[in-house]
């Protein structure tokens, strides 16, 4: 279950270069750590608009046709201005492991999607989620590994803390010995069983969205087909102005 956000999605706050070339918009937050640092001053109220007072590395979204207008904050789906919360179009799962020039810029990708629609969507997205696992052979889980020796002695100790079974004195004996053997332990006591029931034999060496992404040869392809799969699970009737499958 999602929760709704309690700030707005897009703040649309406009960001000028020195020339006053529109560069991207941004929320009130960030607007203001400009401001307060004085990178930055204000050059109209409303809309609200700030100039940066130093020359930045590039000119941010200038000459994209997407994320410059005014982005409206209701569910893209539905239209409904309530319990919005931002989805992801490609699961975090995946843009984690994604390039740093892709992985940083995924503004695009992130949409407004009131609670009940992003609920009923993510229900297609986690079949979406199946059938790459399946194609790439990523366990939904990740890969784990298992420490079979460790585990058997995982079984030991389960073994001797049941008490709906009757377990021979001599084999309590043997069990009992080989624990404090294999864990060095010198008394064995019932509270050290419990801690031993706890241990973790099983380890995870992969997610699965590590193993997918390290497949995958064009990354572009696989984001236009999370893109895809949204717009033909969703009505869509409010998507910001511009947005495209295709867009880099």
């Amino acid at each position: 279950m999602y929760q709704a956000k309690k700030n707005t999605i897009y703040g649309n706050c406009s960001v000028l270069s020195p020339e006053g070339i529109l560069m991207f918009k941004c929320n009130e937050k960030k607007m203001n750590w400009y401001l307060n640092r004085n990178l930055a001053t204000i050059v109209n109220n409303n809309p609200p608009t700030i100039q940066l007072n130093f020359i930045p590395n590039g000119l941010g979204n200038h000459n994209k046709s997407y994320g410059l207008g005014k982005m409206e904050n209701i569910c893209v789906n539905c239209g409904t201005p309530h319990q919005l919360t931002r989805h992801h179009i490609v699961p975090f799962c995946y843009r984690k492991y994604f390039p740093m020039d892709l992985k940083s810029h995924n503004f695009h990708d992130v949409l407004p999607m009131c609670i009940p629609c992003h609920n009923n969507y993510e229900r297609e997205a986690d079949n979406l989620k199946q059938e790459i696992a399946k194609k790439y052979n990523s366990p939904i889980n990740g890969v784990v590994i298992e420490d079979k020796i460790l585990y058997s002695y995982f079984k030991m100790v389960i073994t001797l803390l049941r008490k709906d079974i009757i377990i021979p004195k001599h084999r309590v004996k043997e069990m009992r010995n080989n624990i404090k053997q294999y864990f060095n332990i010198k008394r064995l006591t019932t509270a050290r069983l419990k801690k031993l029931s706890e241990i973790e034999f099983r380890k995870l060496i992969s997610t699965h969205g590590e193993v997918v992404i390290n497949q995958i040869e064009d990354i572009q392809e696989f984001i236009e087909m999370w893109r895809k799969h949204f717009i033909k699970n969703n009505e869509c009737k409010f998507l910001p102005e511009n947005w495209s499958i295709n867009t880099k």
